[in-house]
Protein backbone atom coordinates (compact mmCIF):
# COMPACT_ATOMS: atom_id res chain seq x y z
CA UNK A 1 0.00 0.00 0.00
CA UNK A 2 1.07 3.28 -0.55
CA UNK A 3 0.74 6.51 1.58
CA UNK A 4 -2.59 8.00 1.95
CA UNK A 5 -4.22 4.42 0.98
CA UNK A 6 -6.73 3.67 2.69
CA UNK A 7 -7.67 0.20 4.16
CA UNK A 8 -11.33 -1.70 4.55
CA UNK A 9 -12.95 -3.45 6.61
CA UNK A 10 -14.58 -6.98 5.61
CA UNK A 11 -16.59 -9.18 7.29
CA UNK A 12 -18.02 -12.57 5.67
CA UNK A 13 -20.82 -13.86 8.16
CA UNK A 14 -21.76 -17.49 7.92
CA UNK A 15 -25.31 -17.95 9.53
CA UNK A 16 -26.75 -21.61 9.93
CA UNK A 17 -29.80 -21.88 10.77
CA UNK A 18 -31.18 -18.49 8.97
CA UNK A 19 -32.63 -18.61 5.75
CA UNK A 20 -32.83 -15.72 3.25
CA UNK A 21 -36.72 -15.03 4.74
CA UNK A 22 -35.39 -14.30 7.25
CA UNK A 23 -32.32 -12.12 6.25
CA UNK A 24 -34.91 -9.81 4.43
CA UNK A 25 -37.11 -9.53 7.44
CA UNK A 26 -34.04 -7.97 9.40
CA UNK A 27 -33.14 -5.89 5.59
CA UNK A 28 -37.03 -4.45 6.12
CA UNK A 29 -36.53 -3.91 9.97
CA UNK A 30 -33.06 -2.04 8.94
CA UNK A 31 -35.26 0.15 6.52
CA UNK A 32 -34.21 2.36 3.78
CA UNK A 33 -31.83 4.66 5.58
CA UNK A 34 -27.94 4.33 4.21
CA UNK A 35 -25.53 2.57 6.32
CA UNK A 36 -22.91 5.42 7.40
CA UNK A 37 -19.32 3.90 6.18
CA UNK A 38 -20.79 0.95 4.46
CA UNK A 39 -19.11 0.47 0.81
CA UNK A 40 -20.52 -2.62 0.03
CA UNK A 41 -22.91 -5.88 0.30
CA UNK A 42 -23.76 -9.21 -1.31
CA UNK A 43 -25.47 -12.14 0.16
CA UNK A 44 -25.70 -15.98 -0.82
CA UNK A 45 -26.47 -19.45 0.47
CA UNK A 46 -23.59 -21.63 0.67
CA UNK A 47 -24.37 -25.47 0.82
CA UNK A 48 -27.55 -24.68 2.72
CA UNK A 49 -25.77 -21.37 4.92
CA UNK A 50 -26.61 -17.87 4.70
CA UNK A 51 -23.38 -15.87 3.89
CA UNK A 52 -22.79 -12.05 3.68
CA UNK A 53 -20.03 -10.31 2.82
CA UNK A 54 -19.89 -6.86 3.96
CA UNK A 55 -17.40 -4.24 2.94
CA UNK A 56 -17.26 -0.78 5.35
CA UNK A 57 -14.87 2.42 5.39
CA UNK A 58 -13.42 1.10 8.95
CA UNK A 59 -14.29 -1.53 11.77
CA UNK A 60 -15.45 0.96 13.64
CA UNK A 61 -17.87 1.46 11.32
CA UNK A 62 -19.00 -2.13 11.38
CA UNK A 63 -19.05 -2.30 15.25
CA UNK A 64 -21.60 0.92 15.59
CA UNK A 65 -23.92 -0.56 12.55
CA UNK A 66 -24.01 -3.93 14.37
CA UNK A 67 -24.61 -2.31 18.14
CA UNK A 68 -27.03 0.49 16.82
CA UNK A 69 -29.00 -0.78 13.97
CA UNK A 70 -27.92 -4.18 13.25
CA UNK A 71 -29.10 -5.87 16.56
CA UNK A 72 -32.33 -4.12 17.61
CA UNK A 73 -33.46 -4.90 13.55
CA UNK A 74 -32.95 -8.46 14.43
CA UNK A 75 -34.94 -7.88 17.73
CA UNK A 76 -37.58 -6.44 15.89
CA UNK A 77 -38.12 -9.11 13.26
CA UNK A 78 -37.91 -11.95 16.18
CA UNK A 79 -34.88 -13.18 14.02
CA UNK A 80 -32.83 -14.95 17.30
CA UNK A 81 -28.97 -13.97 16.24
CA UNK A 82 -27.77 -17.46 16.20
CA UNK A 83 -25.18 -18.66 18.76
CA UNK A 84 -23.74 -20.88 15.74
CA UNK A 85 -23.28 -17.63 13.54
CA UNK A 86 -19.55 -17.52 12.27
CA UNK A 87 -17.98 -13.93 11.36
CA UNK A 88 -14.56 -13.89 9.91
CA UNK A 89 -13.10 -10.37 9.78
CA UNK A 90 -9.88 -8.78 8.38
CA UNK A 91 -8.96 -5.20 6.77
CA UNK A 92 -8.63 -5.67 3.06
CA UNK A 93 -4.83 -4.60 2.29
CA UNK A 94 -5.47 -4.26 -1.59
CA UNK A 95 -8.04 -1.38 -0.77
CA UNK A 96 -7.19 1.65 -3.38
CA UNK A 97 -4.93 -0.96 -5.21
CA UNK A 98 -5.24 -1.31 -9.43
CA UNK A 99 -6.68 -4.17 -10.28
Amino acid sequence: MNEGDTMTYVQITRSPGVGLEQYERVQRELGPEPLAGHVSSRVGIIDGVLVTVDEWESRADADRFAAERLFPAFERAAVPAGATTEVTAFEDLTAGAVR
